[in-house]
């Protein structure tokens, strides 16, 4: 078994999560990608071939387990003015003949432990290629930006390491980007381009080939909570307004495309009629606008969505039903296009439509669309009372806390007037709130809550443990 050892030096890690940018990065990348690992160590090689067999060992060894901090504590770094390097008529400061530019350095992560630890449990190199990787380990200096030092070691161990851990499992939440054998030619044509003609890597396309990770705070498959069929974005933004008729288009579109694949109707758990028929224990399926929230910039529009199964259903039905959404190409007067959210696909990366984004285990949840009530009255009459029965109807525990707004609770939040929390051609009558809760235990997303949850309303998001703070969610 081999262990490679990262000591953050400064306590702190800062990197890009999509590997694409430098500056204006939104999040910081966490846990640390073996991808990234790998490119240290040809760039320590000094010009490595193509052929190295120390490097080709490693690179096929698949994804490693990572120990490493669950939830690090991150922080947004302020923009500063830098001197760029070319002349210009204008000056900057006392910098004659200079200009200036403004960069945002991005996130900081600050992990409880400096230390990660990649372990590769079915991997034992030869003693010579060992050798190899810990010199080149030896020459690294940082991993992401210059600002992140690392000391790094390699050795083979006989036990595991302890602590939580980043499970590889194709149900995870967490997207990784790990390393395979082709990606040491490519990285190696990009060192060689750099050292021979100055052309930076931001010239090369991005490399990238993530791999779902299970959080060490994720209960893992021992109770089934529904899947996930689809994660889909849009070509083009949608005002957060329109939830309503963004669900009820899509959900029109999958029912079209199962029956022209099918020849017959969707099954009762998606339709909704006669659902005592459909062995979903009452619950429908959900369609879920995504939108973008969260971030103090957040511009409240929705990026994609996604199509949730409720447990109990046929495996059977439950791949019919997410072909048919996989077949739909576009939605008729919200989007041109429809495109999945392939974890490989590194033409665009979306936080609204990361199943990390809304999945992410959490004792804290927090309404991104108001949820409406299964009765009716005045708003101010909904008490946390109405918050533990909409949870129990949506199969989730009652919450210990819970507080309710009239305006949403996080930056980014929708808030919508009576006839938009309705579908198309319906009226609503009944009221509806923004909301905050607390649970005892962490609980996994998606979570959607009040009688209009198969229509996305009532969407929370994960939020820091501090109810009613001001934290990144």
């Amino acid at each position: 078994m081999l262990a490679v050892e990262i000591e953050l030096l400064l306590g702190t890690y800062r990197a890009d999560p999509t590997g694409d940018a430098v500056t204006n990065q939104a999040d910081c990348e966490w846990p640390p990608a073996p991808a990234r690992m790998l490119a240290a160590l040809i760039d320590a090689g000094g010009g490595s071939r193509r052929d190295e067999p120390d490097l080709i060992a490693l690179a096929s060894a698949g994804p490693p387990i990572i120990y490493a901090d669950p939830n690090p504590h991150q922080q947004a770094l302020h923009g500063r003015y830098v001197v760029l390097p070319k002349r210009f008529k204008k000056t900057h400061m006392e910098y004659l003949a200079r200009s200036g530019t403004l960069v945002r350095p991005g996130v900081r992560s600050a992990p409880k432990d400096r230390k990660i630890v990649f372990f590769y449990p079915e991997f034992s190199p030869a003693d010579d290629l060992l050798t190899t990787l810990q010199y080149r380990a030896a020459r690294i200096g940082y991993l992401g930006c210059a600002d992140s030092p690392v000391s790094i070691t390699i050795n083979k161990v006989t036990e595991s390491p302890t602590g939580p851990a980043f499970i590889p499992d194709p149900e995870g939440s967490v997207l990784v980007n790990t390393h395979t054998a082709e990606h040491v030619a490519v990285w190696c044509t990009a060192f060689d381009a750099w050292a021979q003609k100055g052309i930076t890597r931001r010239r090369f396309p991005t490399l990238r080939h993530q791999t779902c990770y299970r959080h060490p705070d994720d209960p893992g498959p021992e109770k089934e909570q529904g899947k996930v069929l689809i994660w889909a974005r849009f070509a083009d933004t949608v005002p957060g307004r329109r939830i309503a008729t963004v669900a009820q288009t899509f959900k029109s579109a999958v029912y079209a495309r199962y029956q022209e694949l099918y020849g017959t109707i969707p099954p009762e758990w998606f339709h909704g009629h006669d659902i005592a028929k459909s062995g979903g224990e009452w619950q429908l399926a959900r369609i879920l606008p995504l939108p973008n929230v969260g971030h103090p910039y957040s511009d409240s529009r929705i990026h994609g969505i996604a199509l949730w199964s409720p447990p109990g259903v046929k495996e059977i039905e439950i791949q019919r039903v997410g072909e048919a959404a996989r077949a739909v190409a576009y939605l008729t007067g919200i989007t041109d296009g429809l495109t999945l959210a392939d974890h490989g696909d590194s033409r665009r990366a979306v936080w609204a439509t990361n199943p990390h984004r809304w999945t992410r285990p959490s004792r804290q949840w927090a309404s991104v669309f108001p949820a409406v009530s299964d009765r009716h009255g005045p708003m101010h009459l909904l008490k946390a009372d109405d918050v533990a029965r909409w949870c129990r109807q949506a199969g989730l525990p009652a919450p210990i806390v819970a507080r309710l707004s009239r305006k949403p609770l996080i930056p980014g939040g929708i808030d919508l007037s009576r006839p938009e929390t309705a579908r198309p051609g319906h009226t609503q009558t009944r009221p509806w709130a923004h909301f905050e809760m607390f649970f005892t235990e962490k609980i996994r997303g998606p979570v959607v809550i009040g009688a209009a949850r198969s229509y996305g309303l009532g969407l929370c998001a994960p939020v820091d443990e501090s109810i009613g703070g001001k934290d990144r969610v």
